[in-house]
């Protein structure tokens, strides 16, 4: 091969490739996009529903709440279930501060349904947990003293 048709070649092989990618950047797509779908309803809330009932729709209004810079992220998450339709004289929670003042580890929330409690954990890097437990023979869902829900 001759180093004119090396070139030829190279400069073919180039103009081709570049011309290749002209094409795909204007390019239409031949497949037409499929629908995903619509999308998942929102959790609501089952009045006479058990704390299993209810657990999805729990999360659903304290996640949201759990992850916002708060001074007293336990009254927002107490005032969030009760807008949501919680009842207030179910719902226990514990201290924002500790006896010196400082921001607490976690604020936890619980509401009582029957004989269970549907209990959220907010952490003080603003994570969020849940979980279904049973109430105590006291009545409550919270061991020791918890925040009187007084507003």
């Amino acid at each position: 091969m001759t180093a004119r048709t090396f070139a030829l070649a190279v400069a073919t092989v180039i103009s081709l490739t570049l011309g290749g990618c002209s094409l795909g950047l204007n390019a239409t797509p031949n497949a037409t996009p499929t629908p995903t779908g619509s999308a998942e309803p929102a959790p609501v809330f089952v009045p006479d529903g058990d704390a299993q009932d209810n657990k999805v729709f729990f999360d659903h209004v304290l996640s949201g709440v759990a992850t916002i810079d708060q001074k007293q992220p336990g009254r927002a998450m107490v005032n969030a279930l009760v807008s949501a339709g919680f009842r207030k004289g179910s719902i226990q929670v514990t201290e924002d501060l500790t006896k010196t003042q400082i921001p607490a580890d976690s604020v936890i929330v619980a509401v009582r349904i029957n004989r269970s409690c549907l209990v959220g954990q907010r952490t003080n890097d603003k994570e969020y947990f849940s979980s279904i437990e049973s109430a105590l023979k006291t009545g409550g869902c919270l061991v020791g003293t918890t925040r009187v829900i007084d507003w």
